[in-house]
């Protein structure tokens, strides 16, 4: 596999989620690992080697597997910004918290989020909501801070999804739905990959928190 020339030897220590608030008034951007949309390919330095990349429509995919087991990849355009960026943790790692307070891999459920946020939430013509999985099932919902859309996903396992699928059940998978991975990606981009939004309006403006 390629080395990415462009980056210094840096070693990686700890996985963290920073959202940077650049205006009193609202959210000017979000970032993951300190990396912005619309950054340049110069801001993914820190990470070091890469540990795989590839190509995508024209655009550049790196990854790196982090020091804790958990995985970064990000997504930079012939122009060289970055127009998407994902943090998965795989549970394998005891390190689940992130720099935004109350925000913890593993913890965290879909109905935290919906609380915090104020709204359910969206979802993409093209993309499905929910996908089944051999152990339970996994969510995908997003909410759009600034013209970044930023997508967490959350998963239930088999057990506590059949007991919310129960005839008679009051309780719901968005309660124990926990979070494992956040992406942040240009609206431009997220459009052009997933189409038009499902379940919220594209005026709808939602402050971060």
């Amino acid at each position: 596999m390629k080395r990415m020339k462009l980056f210094p030897w840096v070693l990686v220590a700890v996985a963290a989620f920073s959202v940077a608030l650049m205006q009193p008034d609202g959210l000017q951007a979000q970032s993951l690992w300190s990396v912005p949309v619309g950054g340049t390919a110069s801001t993914l330095s820190h990470f070091g080697p890469v540990s795989g990349e590839d190509k995508y429509r024209g655009m550049d995919v790196y990854k790196w597997v982090l020091s804790n087991k958990n995985q970064f990849t990000a997504t930079v355009n012939p122009e060289g910004e970055v127009v998407y960026a994902e943090s998965d943790w795989f549970g394998t790692s005891d390190d689940t918290g992130c720099d935004l307070a109350g925000l913890k891999f593993g913890v965290t459920t879909l109905a935290d989020l919906r609380k915090r946020f104020g709204s359910d939430g969206f979802t993409f013509r093209t993309r499905a909501s929910g996908i089944r999985t051999e152990d339970g099932l996994a969510m995908m919902y997003s909410w759009e801070f600034d013209k970044v859309v930023v997508t967490f996903y959350t998963k239930i396992n088999s057990q506590d999804l059949a007991r919310t699928q129960a005839e008679g059940s009051k309780e719901s998978t968005a309660d124990y739905a926990k979070l494992y991975a956040i992406s942040i990606a240009n609206a431009a981009y997220a459009r052009s990959e997933w189409g038009g939004r499902v379940g919220a309006r594209a005026t709808t403006k939602t402050v971060w928190k």
